[in-house]
C-alpha cells in the first residue's frame, strides 16, 4: 500500500503546478486503457456524443470508498446511451482493485492504469479526481477530492448537459 501511495505522489509531483489538467472549455486528454473485466482496451474517444464522467481512484483512497458506490446510485437513473462513467484505477496491483470492488461493486466501466500514465496526462493532484465532459469531449467541470456534498452538484451538472 505504501508503494502505491508513493507511486501516486511521484505521478503528482511530476505534473506541472497547474492544479487540475485543464479548465472548463478545454479538450479532455485522450487515453486508451485496459478494462478491469478483461476487454482489450477502451479509448475515451469511443464515447464521443455522450456525456462522460471520468473518475481517477485507488483502493487505498479513503474518499473513493464513499464516492464509487454513490456514483453507482447516480448512474442508475441515467440513460447509458447518453451518459457513461469511466473510473480509472491507479493501483499498481490489479488484485487490489478487484478486492475493493468485491466490497463496493459497481456496474460502470473500470479501467486500469497501474503506471499512472493517464493520471500524469490529466495532471491529477488529489485522489480521487473527477471530470465531467460534454458530448464533444470538452471538460465542463472538475473536482479534486470527494465529499458526499459534491454529488448534488455533479448530478445537476450532468442533468444540464443531458437536457
Amino acid at each position: 500500500m505504501q508503494a502505491k501511495a508513493i507511486l501516486i505522489l511521484l505521478v503528482i509531483a511530476a505534473c506541472p503546478a497547474q492544479g487540475l489538467p485543464a479548465g472548463p472549455g478545454e479538450a479532455a486528454p485522450e487515453f486508451t486503457l485496459p478494462e478491469l473485466n478483461g476487454r482489450d482496451s477502451v479509448a475515451l474517444s469511443e464515447f464521443a456524443g455522450k456525456v462522460v464522467y471520468v473518475d481517477f481512484w485507488a483502493s487505498w483512497c479513503g474518499p473513493c470508498r464513499k464516492s464509487l458506490p454513490l456514483y453507482e446510485e447516480m448512474k442508475s437513473g441515467l440513460a447509458a446511451d447518453r451518459f457513461r462513467i469511466l473510473a480509472i484505477n491507479l493501483d499498481e496491483d490489479r488484485e487490489d482493485a478487484v478486492r475493493f470492488l468485491e466490497k463496493h461493486p459497481v456496474s460502470y466501466t473500470i479501467l486500469l492504469d497501474p503506471g499512472g500514465t493517464s493520471a500524469s496526462q490529466w495532471q491529477i493532484r488529489a485522489m480521487p479526481s473527477s471530470f465531467l465532459l460534454d458530448t464533444n469531449g470538452t471538460i465542463v467541470k472538475a473536482w479534486a477530492g470527494f465529499e458526499p456534498s459534491h454529488l448534488e452538484e455533479i448530478q445537476n451538472e450532468i442533468n444540464v448537459l443531458l437536457n
